[in-house]
């Protein structure tokens, strides 16, 4: 369900219709369900976001789903999932106000769009990625009619943090990276991760798969490195309750 219009990360194609919508690369098939409602002074939001597994260096990453023929878009890295959470019920709330997915691109940038009805509100923002630590901003955010953005590659502060590990990885440069490696999304990255990893590798996995950490399409040993070093951190989900 979308406000107005929609962009479709599998072949990044814009819809503005209800409909179901296909896209065949192969012998693979992805479904669109899409509702579209109309809506009023949508609010858009910036984030730049880097993934560990996936940076390449000088502020690029892998274009993975375009590398795997997920994604007609030669920039796209990953697709991510962004989350408002108020700041006035977080401690209480079982689930997001609202939750967007997006298209993150190799310059680490995404683009997603609220209803009017985020408008004034104080919010997190928070990061979620098919195998990264999700990663909340340091401090809530108040939504404008324009001008919203968050950047957590700048500087390990910008994301909150339970004061124990630094909330983001340093990348060098001045670059900031999310966690790889929490594969089944449980919110922390350990042996159980590395156990899918390992049996994902056995079974010389190769596609868009959790267990790809880097990126390149195959589960084997660059992941489970990258795993396990991560794994050694004893890193957990950092939130503001």
């Amino acid at each position: 369900t979308a406000c107005n219009t929609y962009t479709w990360a599998v072949n990044n194609q814009t819809y503005t219709s209800s409909g179901s919508y296909t896209s065949t690369t192969g012998c693979h098939t992805e479904i669109l369900n899409l509702v579209i409602n109309v809506c009023s002074n949508n609010i858009t939001l910036g984030v730049k976001a880097y993934l560990q597994g996936m940076y390449t260096g000088n502020g690029l990453m892998a274009a993975s789903l375009y590398d795997l023929g997920e994604s007609q878009d030669a920039t796209a890295t990953d697709s991510i999932e962004i989350n408002l959470w108020s700041a006035a019920t977080t401690a209480t709330a079982t689930a997001p106000n609202y939750s967007v997915k997006a298209l993150l691109h190799t310059n680490g940038m995404a683009s997603v769009t609220f209803p009017g009805s985020a408008l004034g509100g104080s919010y997190y923002v928070a990061v979620r990625h098919r195998n990264s630590l999700e990663t909340w901003s340091a401090a809530p955010i108040t939504m404008a009619s324009t001008g919203n953005s968050v950047d957590f590659s700048a500087s390990a502060t910008a994301a909150f943090g339970d004061g124990v590990n630094a909330p983001t990885v340093n990348m060098g440069g001045g670059v900031f990276a999310l966690y790889s490696g929490d594969v089944n999304q449980d919110g922390t990255i350990d042996s159980q991760d590395m156990t899918i990893a390992e049996n994902d590798a056995s079974s010389f996995l190769f596609g868009y798969n959790a267990s790809d950490c880097n990126g390149d399409g195959s589960s084997d040993s660059g992941d489970m490195t990258l795993i396990e070093n991560n794994a050694g951190l004893f890193l957990f989900y950092a939130r503001p309750y």
